[in-house]
Formats: C-alpha cells, sequence, structure tokens
C-alpha cells in the first residue's frame, strides 16, 4: 500500500512498503518493488527520494534498486540511516562514514544522514531538507511531467 500524507502547505509526503530488511516472504517482497517501480514510473511529481534503511544493515540489495531508480529518474536522495541510537556516537558516525565510501566507489554522491527517531537525532537536519525539497518556488521536475 502506498500511504499520503498532504501536508499543510497543499504538498504530500509518500511513504511506501517497507522492503529488504523486512521479514515478509519473497513473493511480498517483489510485489512490494513492483508496486515501487510503478510508482517511480508512474509519478510525475515525485520530487525527492528519502530512503530509510536501518544502520545496522545499510545499503541492501533493495536499497541499491531504489538507489538506482532515484538516478535513472533524476531525482534527489537522502540516505537516513535509522536507529542511530543502537550505536555509539563514534561508532554511528563510522557506519554513515563507511556508506559514504561504498556510495563513492560508485560515483554517487548523495547525502547519508543518521538518525534516530527515538533520541530525535538528525531530525531539525531532515526537517530542513525536506522544506528544502518542498519549497513553495521549487517547480515540478517539467521532463518528468511529459514523460
Amino acid at each position: 500500500m502506498i500511504n499520503y500524507f498532504r501536508l499543510s502547505n497543499g504538498n504530500s509526503l509518500v511513504d511506501l512498503p517497507g522492503y529488504g530488511y523486512a521479514k515478509a516472504p519473497i513473493k511480498e517482497r517483489d510485489a512490494w518493488g513492483r508496486l515501487v517501480e510503478f510508482y517511480f514510473n508512474e509519478s510525475p511529481a515525485l520530487r525527492a527520494v528519502v530512503i530509510v534503511m536501518d544502520i545496522r544493515h545499510p545499503l541492501q540489495d533493495m536499497d541499491w534498486q531504489m538507489i538506482e531508480w532515484c538516478e535513472a529518474g533524476n531525482l534527489p536522495v537522502l540516505l537516513l540511516l535509522n536507529k542511530a541510537d543502537k550505536f555509539k556516537r563514534g561508532a554511528a558516525a563510522s557506519a554513515r562514514l563507511q556508506v559514504v565510501k561504498a556510495l563513492r566507489e560508485v560515483d554517487l554522491e548523495i547525502e547519508v544522514m543518521n538518525f534516530s527517531a527515538l533520541r530525535k537525532t538528525g531530525l531539525d537536519e531532515l526537517q530542513l531538507q525536506l522544506s528544502n525539497w518542498l519549497a513553495p518556488d521549487k517547480d515540478v521536475d517539467q521532463e518528468r511531467v511529459a514523460d
């Protein structure tokens, strides 16, 4: 299921189903993948993507697939390494750097942020990034609309 959350400024945040590390049957995960791919290909108003992944299990195969879809659609991406509270500060910073290094090895410059809903780590930075992406003067990519 795709969940839409209408914001007071008229924009929407869209939550796509979990995937990858989720403990679900392969058939169900494949269905999620098809649903996400359909959304990426058919949503002309899609402006940017936040990929939320467990900091303890980053960059799984489906994460790379999402990144590839974003790159193909010329969409800005933020990788949100969730559950950063599971690590001490130094270990969390090291995990983030490992993800940044892995992205650079394939020539991708994608913002990576540690996040903890429990401790609200990274919340202000996430809100700022979303505000920038959803600013009223940001036009929907006309090339994507025409496709």
